[in-house]
């Protein structure tokens, strides 16, 4: 007899609609009936939507995305998934801090090698479009577990700056980075991914990634690219951070239209099981502030 259930899932398959459907609802009913700290049972749902979310192929995505509750489903598993991904990350900035082999702890962490192989998609990105391996970053919505900026620090060498706007992700943050012994190459300030033109730190940096979760619709994200875009360097790019068919149920989707004052050079999308997609993007020549900022360095 095949199996299946969601965890029988490792490769794309063609499933009917509704089972899908009931899957997904079925996650929903689970993950809201809970506090999303994590346990066996919230991991385990997490886990199974992931899988959901990154096997299915396209033309069952397509079916399932057009039910007449498809929208309510997504806005509901994607608020789930942002607040279950607060809660994970918290609980593992802590167990990391308190550990005597920091870095030991932080192997254990379950989407330790999702988090790789995103920045070596990232990255990879980068190389298409002719751009040079960046040496520093800003990571704006870094969260309590930075695991973008440690990555891009441990293994490529980059300076980083993580922002946060929660103080106490912030203070989580900068206790990973110590407990890791990472604070030569890794710094965190708390201060508003919002409003970026606020933060001195995105004025002069090779990259600037912005975090999916960091403005949770189209609008918030046009204010925030609008407000980078007369912020950047005009040689240095804006990695963002998206979501693409059924991962839009992990993350919002973002199109190059809801990048006030960039132009996008490349959009692109995971075919396996790496949740986010990446837009990297350069600012508009001519934007606000850009000209005084050139001649200043002059």
């Amino acid at each position: 007899m095949t199996d299946t259930s969601p965890r029988a899932l490792t490769a794309p398959r063609t499933l009917p609609p509704a089972t899908l459907l009931a899957w997904l609802l079925d996650l929903d009913d689970r993950l809201s009936a809970t506090d999303l700290r994590p346990s066996p049972e919230v991991n385990d749902a997490f886990e199974r939507l992931v899988e959901l979310c990154t096997v299915i192929d396209d033309e069952l995505t397509s079916e399932v995305l057009g039910t007449p509750v498809a929208d309510s489903l997504v806005a509901s598993l994607r608020s789930l998934s942002a607040r279950g991904e607060s809660q994970l990350e918290r609980a593992w900035a802590r167990r990391i801090i308190a550990a005597d082999a920091p870095w030991a702890e932080l192997r254990q962490f379950p989407y330790l090698d999702n988090y790789r192989r995103l920045v070596r998609f990232e990255l990879a990105g980068l190389t298409a479009i002719g751009a040079p391996p960046p040496e520093s970053a800003v990571v704006l919505g870094a969260g309590p577990l930075p695991l973008t900026g440690l990555v891009l620090a441990q293994l490529y060498g980059v300076d980083v700056t993580n922002v946060d706007n929660d103080p106490e992700a912030c203070e989580l943050a900068s206790a990973v980075q110590r407990a890791l012994g990472m604070e030569k190459r890794v710094d965190t300030v708390c201060g508003d991914a919002c409003a970026p033109s606020r933060l001195p730190e995105v004025t002069d940096t090779d990259i600037v990634l912005l975090a999916a979760l960091v403005g949770a619709d189209r609008a918030a994200k046009r204010s925030v690219t609008g407000s980078l875009s007369g912020s950047m360097r005009p040689d240095s790019l804006l990695l963002t951070r998206s979501a693409h068919r059924l991962r839009t149920a992990l993350y919002p989707p973002v199109s190059p239209d809801d990048l006030t004052g960039f132009r996008t050079l490349v959009e692109m999308h995971p075919c396996d099981d790496v949740v986010n997609s990446v837009l990297i993007s350069r600012p508009e020549p001519g934007g606000p502030d850009q000209s005084a900022r050139a001649a200043a360095r002059q």
